[in-house]
């Protein structure tokens, strides 16, 4: 019996947690004024991101948070518990109150906490919004805490011997630490679960607003059958490489065919804008002073072998104008362009472009 009244404060502090928290959050999820109004006097106990994850991980958490609060409260308690005769009632109220305080923002400091290690961990900072629920559950012990306290202070005889308290303390601690390893434990496992049940809906990809890219250079072109197609060539490019007032980017392609095909001359290269279609960019085939152009020569690659030809323009004047972030490129004009995307700085002006070569390596 003297067990169940040392733990009773404890047990109502930790139902009180929860009521807080459910609250709150149905005040999230209903536009009762009633709801509106108890929301203001219901600080958020238990994260809405634990709420959210599939069953049971919710009740789980929940419960564990609850726990801890208990363990946390009822170890305060025996810490801070005076003589009757000792103390005025009201100073022993204060007290009694304030270990509802700490209840609650040590049970807080177990997702913070934890929160801040991973962010560690993971090479980032952590985020603010953590330290904002270590607020929140010193925030439920001013507003909740009275209770607990009156029922402590209720519950008060003449102080049981040192090894009671000692020993209560203990096991309040002990309750507390085995729900925050716990919580430490779980926690990541309902937020997996909770990524887990979150549809993966894709992004709408933009609609380029400006003129489209043609799929083939338009013109007449002549057509050598062995010229490697653009279902033969896996296409890479870049990166950038920068100089004082150049960039140059090599584009690579490989013959993933079981035969041989023959590249000759020049590529086919456009570029555009996600947002804004085409971009005008004017091509100097042979190159210039950008890059250096080996001059044409007929390749055969045999499967498996790469050839690379080196796109090069000199840095662009400041322009509103989105810069090209894919690349069309054809192993010849008048064959089909694969798209690939890159990272430019193009918005206009001259790209110069080199003759197909060898790539080494």
């Amino acid at each position: 019996m003297r067990l169940l009244r040392a733990w009773l404060p404890a047990l109502l502090a930790a139902a009180l947690w929860l009521v807080s928290g459910a609250v709150e959050w149905l005040s999230r999820r209903s536009s009762s004024f009633v709801l509106d109004v108890l929301d203001l006097l219901a600080p958020e106990t238990v994260p809405m991101g634990q709420l959210v994850a599939p069953a049971p991980w919710p009740v789980v958490l929940a419960g564990l948070s609850a726990l801890a609060v208990a363990g946390a409260h009822a170890a305060a308690l025996a810490l801070v518990r005076v003589r009757r005769r000792e103390a005025p009632a009201l100073t022993t109220f204060a007290a009694y109150w304030m270990c509802a305080v700490v209840a609650g923002a040590v049970t807080a400091a177990i997702p913070f906490a934890a929160a801040v290690v991973g962010a560690l961990a993971e090479g980032r900072m952590p985020s603010g919004l953590a330290g904002t629920y270590l607020v929140t559950g010193a925030h439920w012990g001013l507003l909740w805490g009275w209770l607990p306290a009156l029922l402590a202070r209720a519950l008060d005889t003449e102080d049981a011997a040192a090894r009671s308290r000692a020993g209560l303390a203990a096991a309040g601690a002990l309750v507390l630490l085995a729900a925050g390893v716990a919580t430490a434990v779980v926690a990541p496992v309902a937020d997996a679960a909770r990524q887990a049940a979150v549809p993966e809906t894709p992004e709408p990809e933009p609609v380029p607003t400006g003129t489209p890219v043609p799929e083939v250079a338009p013109g007449e072109w002549q057509v050598d059958p062995l010229w490697c197609t653009s279902g033969q060539l896996e296409v890479t490019a870049g990166p950038v490489e920068a100089a004082l007032g150049v960039r140059a980017m090599p584009v690579r392609v490989t013959n993933v065919a079981d035969a041989a095909c023959v590249l000759e001359g020049y590529p086919d290269v456009a570029f555009g804008a996600t947002r804004t279609g085409a971009v005008d960019v004017e091509v100097d085939f042979g190159g210039d002073t950008v890059v250096e152009d080996p001059g044409v020569h007929r390749l055969e690659l045999a499967p498996g072998e790469r050839a690379v030809t080196v796109l090069g323009w000199r840095t662009p004047a400041a322009s509103s104008a989105d810069p090209a972030d894919w690349l069309h490129v054809a192993g010849f004009h008048g064959g089909r362009r694969e798209v690939v995307e890159v990272d430019t700085d193009i918005t206009g002006g001259t790209v110069s472009v080199t003759a197909w070569a060898v790539a080494e390596g």
